[in-house]
This record gives C-alpha cells, sequence and structure tokens, in this order.
C-alpha cells in the first residue's frame, strides 16, 4: 500500500478494460468494446497526471479486475476496488479513504483523459495550497467536470448531482456554495466521449489506436 499521508494524491477512477464501458463511444464507432483502446486511455491518463511531487493510486470497478489492472499499470501504483453505487457515491468513498489515510491533498479524476497535463493537476494542488477551503474544478466540454480536487477532508458536493447531465458542473459549484465552499477552476477540457473526442487525441497510445483503427478524415 502507498504511504500517502502528508501527501498530494491523484485518484484516477476506473473500469477496468476488460469489463467494458464507454458504451456511447463503441456504439458511435460501430463496435464491441475495444480493451486496447480502453487500456490506452487508461496508461495515457496516467502518464497525463504524472506530476511532481504527487502521488497516484487507481480505483477500480468492478473489485474483481483489480489484479488485471494492477498488471497493466507502472510498479509502485496502488490499486484498489471502487465502492458500490452512483458516480457520486465512489467519488465520495475514494476521496474519503485517502483523507482517512492521511492524505493532505486529492484530486479526482475519471480514465478518459488522455489530453490531461501534470501542468494541470500541479494547478489543481496549488490553488488547494493556498486556500484550503476551496474545491477545484476541471470544467468538461459537456457541461460536468473531468476533476474535482479538495484539501483535508471530503466536501459535501457529491449528493443531489443529477449525474450524466449537462448541468454537473453548475449544480456542483452551487452546492459547494451552500455549504460555505468557494470553488476555483482549472484549464476546460474534454474528455472521450465521442468519436469526434477521438480524433482530437495525440497522446501516445489513444493516438495511435485511432491511426490504426478509423479512416483519417
Amino acid at each position: 500500500m502507498v504511504d500517502v499521508a502528508d501527501a498530494a494524491v491523484v485518484a484516477i477512477l476506473t473500469r477496468a478494460p476488460g469489463a467494458g464501458g464507454k458504451s456511447r463511444l463503441f456504439a458511435e464507432l460501430g463496435m464491441r468494446p475495444d480493451p486496447a483502446l480502453l487500456t490506452a486511455l487508461l496508461l495515457d491518463t496516467l502518464d497525463g497526471t504524472n506530476a511532481p511531487g504527487v502521488r497516484r493510486i487507481i480505483f477500480v470497478d468492478p473489485p474483481e479486475a483489480c489484479a488485471d489492472v494492477h498488471a497493466l499499470v507502472p510498479r509502485g501504483i496502488e490499486v484498489r476496488p471502487q465502492s458500490t453505487g452512483t458516480l457520486g457515491n465512489r467519488m465520495h468513498a475514494a476521496m474519503t479513504d485517502l483523507f482517512d489515510r492521511g492524505a493532505r491533498a486529492v484530486v479526482l479524476v475519471g480514465s478518459d483523459l488522455p489530453e490531461i497535463s501534470a501542468r494541470i493537476v500541479s494547478d489543481a494542488f496549488d490553488l488547494l495550497a493556498a486556500d484550503p477551503e476551496t474545491i477545484v474544478l476541471g470544467p468538461a466540454d459537456d457541461g460536468g467536470y473531468y476533476l474535482i480536487g479538495a484539501a483535508r477532508t471530503t466536501p459535501p458536493v457529491f449528493d443531489g448531482i443529477a449525474w450524466g447531465s449537462a448541468d454537473v458542473l453548475a449544480q456542483t459549484a452551487a452546492l459547494a456554495g451552500q455549504r460555505g465552499l468557494s470553488v476555483a477552476l482549472v484549464d476546460r477540457l474534454a474528455d472521450v466521449d465521442r468519436v469526434a473526442d477521438l480524433r482530437r487525441v495525440r497522446a501516445a497510445r489513444t493516438g495511435a489506436w485511432v491511426r490504426a483503427h478509423l479512416r483519417q478524415e
């Protein structure tokens, strides 16, 4: 188990590549879920979050696939099972787990962010260090957020959110205000939900999959 005491931690929440996922993307591609693409997205996201001084942990769904994911990632990356329930429940549980282990600050992201950068991750932790009473959000192009970060304790901003809607970011920011928390934003970023998103990716592994499987336009 990685020591996260007094550390800045990035938690990547993922569905195991062998367990499917990204149903909307693969429906648009007209193919079954491809573990090779899902693995590429996860590993490119993992590379992109490799900021100086930051520890990375992967939370996996389904829990029984932890060993499979552990075999895919570099040594030293901890792999843990996700909790059950809604996306909000699972994010709350992951963040709480890390704070209970002594993390100083936690940033949560998904595993479909091949274009995320170490600079974005560092910016998020810098904002949390400057004001531990804030939460940090990374706006996504679809109206949600691709990143949420907090310091010291899990913020009460995961209940009553219409997950999957175009109002997730706005609802979360409003709920934070009601709870007396300020909100800071890092750069806007597109996660990979549609073929158009996929075609824009230049990250190494995902880009190679695109060149191999999609006709170039």
